[in-house]
């Protein structure tokens, strides 16, 4: 490996990692806003 190999290697596997994480959590936001408005939707119309 050349010199700053490695920490290129460890930079870009952080990086995917973080993107990984990343796209969960907005996967999980957008469904946990549908779910909230599904649910809240029916006490609105008492």
């Amino acid at each position: 490996m050349t010199r700053g190999g490695a920490f290129r290697l460890v930079g870009l596997i952080l990086g995917i990692t973080g993107t990984v994480i990343s796209m969960t959590a907005i996967v999980f936001s957008a469904t946990g806003l549908a779910l909230s408005k599904r649910l809240v939707r029916p006490n609105i119309r008492k």
